[in-house]
């Protein structure tokens, strides 16, 4: 009892001081911006709000959404997600917290949030039972993510995993597990490169943009340091647009590879950077066909390299139950491919449901992209390209093998008539040693009379 106790508060400090490096932090940047903007503007006090400001960003990073006269912004700044689930994960990991603590955590998160929604300065999209929700969803999160992995409850999941279930199919877990993963990570990355090239090429509209609003050198990078927030939502949104979905700024724009229509856009400077249609055919296909490309080749990686299934067509030598044992290690492959695409697709989907939200009430009431039709372009070719490996790779061992045993009944045949073609060759009725013997031991006409006078 005392020991959980003990564990319990340090759960409830472990919240509390992971809560004031990330509000220290971002109070720190916010103060800096709104004191880079007064400067420039000419304008004081603007550092009052800047406590406020944080309240409302430390909530908008776990979901909840705020409005004021001006704006609504339910749009998760994702970096600051990520941020805080990695600071909460990093500490729990270290920390060695037990589950006791993290109740004493749980508790002691909800309740700092709760007090955010108090005394703050704009008006919060959800109340405050929806508020301890997602709070304490995103903490619990975290904590999973950073204690788990090094807590007794995993080792023992571990041990009774490894007693139960065999070789092979921990094997075809993992391998699905870990192919799913490397999927996403390679999606992702294409679509960092994505967003790269978008602001080589929209560098110059951002800088009109920046000019047509007044601002000055700091507000450029103060307020370009702060986009960064929102970079994996352009990434997401980057993805769904590569992939042939597209997203969307409200009512005002809509962008796909096939249009770049924009109306009326607020003069945000990150807007600046969104693409244009592509005129060139063979690009277009290039880029709506890479999920199906990065699928093949990852699929038949995972298939053929020996740390992973290394799979191999059976020799012609096998017997039949060797033989039998090889059609059956295709079920694990094929096992971890429904996996991997399971994988693929729930967490698209879940990418995407998180990167939307709102810019304001009415017409930009909607910004990112729609989930189901950007999951479908991404879920799809992903999942045809796994199986299609799968079968490829069946039908070409089974091809294999089959060249195998037509090659081994070839063999014994053409032997036996080599044998048969090195004895018509040779006198028919006629022994090539007893031949030489008798020729060894026969005597001619003359020598006999040789011996006859000699006796004579």
């Amino acid at each position: 009892m005392k020991e959980r106790c003990v564990s319990f508060v340090k759960g409830v400090v472990f919240a509390a001081a992971s809560m004031a490096l990330y509000a220290l932090a971002l109070w720190l940047l916010i103060s800096l911006l709104l004191l880079v903007i007064s400067m420039e503007e000419g304008t004081g006090g603007l550092t009052d709000y800047a406590f406020s400001l944080t309240q409302s960003m430390i909530l908008l990073s776990q979901g909840i959404g705020f409005q004021t006269s001006a704006i609504t912004l339910s749009v998760i700044p994702l970096t600051l997600t990520l941020l805080m689930v990695w600071l909460l994960a990093s500490i729990a990991r270290k920390r060695h917290l037990s589950w006791a603590a993290y109740f004493g955590g749980l508790i002691t998160w909800m309740s700092l949030n709760m007090a955010f929604t108090f005394h703050i300065s704009v008006g919060l999209l959800d109340n405050i039972g929806i508020v301890a929700v997602k709070t304490g969803f995103v903490f619990t999160v975290a904590f999973v993510l950073g204690a788990f992995p090094v807590s007794e409850s995993w080792q023992r999941i571990k041990a009774f995993v490894s007693q139960h279930v065999s070789l092979e199919l921990r094997r075809a877990l993992s391998l699905g597990v870990a192919l799913g993963l490397t999927l996403l990570g390679i999606y992702v990355l294409l679509a960092c490169i994505d967003v790269v090239v978008w602001i080589v090429y929209g560098a110059d509209a951002a800088s009109k943009i920046f000019e047509l609003d007044a601002m000055g050198v700091g507000s450029r990078i103060m307020t370009s340091v702060c986009s960064l927030a929102w970079l994996p939502n352009l990434c997401i949104w980057s993805l769904s647009w590569m992939f042939g979905s597209g997203f969307r700024i409200g009512e005002l724009a809509h962008f796909t590879m096939w249009i770049g229509q924009s109306t009326d856009l607020p003069g945000v400077p990150l807007f600046g950077i969104f693409p244009q249609a592509i005129g060139n055919d063979g690009l277009r296909s290039f880029l709506l066909s890479l999920p199906l490309i990065v699928s093949l080749v990852c699929a038949l990686a995972f298939m053929l390299s020996p740390t992973g299934f290394a799979i191999r067509a059976p020799r012609a030598g096998d017997d039949r139950a060797t033989v039998v044992r090889d059609i059956i290690m295709f079920a694990y492959p094929l096992g971890s491919f429904c996996i991997s695409g399971a994988l693929v697709a729930l967490g698209s989907s879940c990418m995407f449901a998180l990167s939307n939200g709102a810019l304001g009430a009415h017409r930009l009431a909607h910004v990112g992209v729609d989930v189901v039709a950007s999951t479908r372009v991404v879920g799809h070719p992903t999942i045809v390209g796994l199986f299609a490996t799968w079968a490829a790779v069946i039908v070409a061992d089974a091809a294999w093998y089959g060249l195998r045993l037509c090659w081994s009944h070839l063999r014994p045949a053409k032997n036996s008539q080599s044998t048969g073609n090195t004895a018509d060759r040779q006198p028919r009725g006629v022994a090539s040693a007893p031949i030489v013997a008798d020729y060894a031991t026969t005597t001619t006409k003359e020598e006999q009379d040789g011996i006859n006078e000699q006796a004579d």
